[in-house]
């Protein structure tokens, strides 16, 4: 949720959500990313993993494919643009 937003009824405030539509369109951007496709294979998806962190929920790669310094970098910016493009 943005600055200033309230949640919807019903929602405790001092928890993490992400609506599921949300989540199903960052799965299948990520997933179209042809950079990152070259990297965690088709579909990148099983190469990625939801990490709940206390208060917070992360995409971060599951130890499959060991990644370099480059990779991990090229991972983060994507990932990074992917959230942004989908938040609300």
């Amino acid at each position: 949720m943005g600055e200033g937003q309230q949640p919807p009824a019903g929602v405790n405030p001092d928890r993490v959500g992400i609506f599921m539509d949300v989540l199903d369109n960052i799965i299948s951007d990520l997933n179209d990313n042809a950079e990152l496709q070259k990297v965690f294979g088709v579909p990148v998806s099983r190469a990625l993993v939801v990490v709940a962190d206390n208060n917070d929920l992360r995409i971060e790669e599951g130890g499959r494919v060991p990644l370099n310094e480059e990779q991990q970098q090229l991972f983060l910016r994507v990932l990074d643009e992917v959230i942004r493009a989908n938040s609300v």
